[in-house]
């Protein structure tokens, strides 16, 4: 049993005495003769008085912080955007919860979380689906699938005779979503080409052998309603 656990079990019998058709104050030297890690008679009351609040301040504080990050990390498994009014939010939660009336989710508590975690901001480079994510179980077993059953089989072909296609979307004007700018600054803008250019994107389709060559046209998919290229796009 550690230090802790010990602490724990001499306050439990401290406050907890055994029943005595008589009760009677134990004297300190009695005490200290019993539990020797205890260093002075005033222990007892602060022991008392943690376990009136539920623990310590600091073990509160923690309780928190392990709070917070249990969501955090059950969010981005699910792959749920996060920002710091959430963390900030979870913090106030579990300070309700823990009962820590002083607790404010300031700017330099949010700092040290982010920091003690190794969080910060990130770019999103990868868009997935809701049934993505829950499906995600079931994706791997196709994939592992598709590969016994790809690898059974590529014996039979010669690496120009087998083929793989995707598409993939290009968008029509690229664009940062990040830019560094002054501080006080209430909005921070940036001039683009075109709104719907940054949310619309053309449709690539090429297909390449095993040894890496472009087999046949590469496929685009239009924007065009009339079924051919108008001039502005030829040019």
């Amino acid at each position: 049993m550690g230090c802790v656990g010990v602490i724990k079990k001499q306050t439990h019998t401290l406050t907890h005495p055994h029943p005595h058709p008589r009760p009677r104050r134990r004297s300190w030297k009695t005490v200290h003769n019993r539990y020797k890690s205890i260093p002075a008679q005033n222990y007892i009351a602060r022991f008392r008085n943690y376990i009136a609040h539920q623990g310590t301040k600091r073990q509160k504080i923690n309780n928190v912080d392990e709070y917070v990050y249990k969501k955090f990390l059950n969010a981005r498994e699910k792959f749920l955007p996060v920002h710091d009014v959430d963390l900030c939010r979870w913090g106030l939660q579990a300070a309700k919860e823990y009962k820590i009336d002083n607790f404010r989710a300031s700017s330099f508590w949010l700092l040290g979380f982010k920091t003690r975690h190794s969080i910060c901001s990130r770019r999103i480079t990868n868009i997935v689906t809701r049934h993505e994510v829950e499906n995600a179980e079931v994706v791997q077993k196709s994939e592992i699938q598709f590969l016994k059953e790809y690898n059974s089989l590529k014996s039979k072909y010669l690496s120009h005779e087998i083929l793989n296609t995707d598409q993939v979307g290009v968008e029509k004007e690229l664009y940062s979503t990040r830019c560094l700018s002054f501080q006080a600054e209430k909005k921070t803008y940036m001039s683009i080409k075109s709104k719907h250019a940054t949310t619309h994107c053309y449709t690539l389709q090429p297909t390449i052998s095993l040894d890496g060559k472009v087999v046949g046209p590469i496929l685009l998919c239009l924007q065009e309603t009339q079924g051919k290229m108008d001039e502005q796009v030829k040019h």
